[in-house]
């Protein structure tokens, strides 16, 4: 983009400001992309299974390679400040209470075991899609689509 740092800092005082703005940025437009390929399913056990459909997608190949930010930040965390690590905590937070709502409605809609703890089962989903993302960073995940029917017979 033959961006210089002296052009970067006139966009973005410093480069917390524009670790914000690219984080904020990010986070609306996954977040839009998966909400995007979620809204074809009706219930919850098939929104979930897409939903560890899209990390997988995004675990492979140059994005894969690139890694997720909320994940390679989640890492990193000790080495943000304090405003910008509850950022991190905030969006890993909402990953996991949107799993959990995926989870609830699909109990409500009977595609997924009403005797699962919602909670518990949505700590284990949000465990296998950052650890995609991690994987996808030095190598293709291997054998995801098998993964990813393992992981759904925990909702049966």
């Amino acid at each position: 983009m033959s961006l210089t740092a002296g052009s970067i800092y006139k966009a973005f005082s410093d480069k917390r400001t524009l670790f914000l703005r690219v984080f904020e940025r990010y986070i609306a437009i996954r977040n839009a992309d998966l909400r995007n390929r979620l809204q074809r399913f009706s219930d919850g056990k098939s929104k979930i299974e897409e939903l560890l459909q899209f990390y997988l997608d995004s675990a492979v190949e140059i994005e894969g390679r690139r890694g997720c930010l909320v994940v390679g930040s989640t890492v990193e965390l000790q080495t943000l400040d304090e405003e910008l690590s509850d950022l991190v905590r905030q969006a890993v937070a909402r990953n996991q209470s949107f799993l959990i709502s995926l989870i609830a409605e699909g109990q409500n809609d009977g595609s997924v075991s009403s005797e699962l703890d919602a909670e518990t089962a949505a700590g284990l989903l949000l465990c296998v899609a950052f650890g995609m993302r991690v994987v996808g960073k030095i190598q293709d995940v291997t054998n995801g689509e098998k993964t990813i029917k393992m992981v759904m017979k925990v909702l049966e």
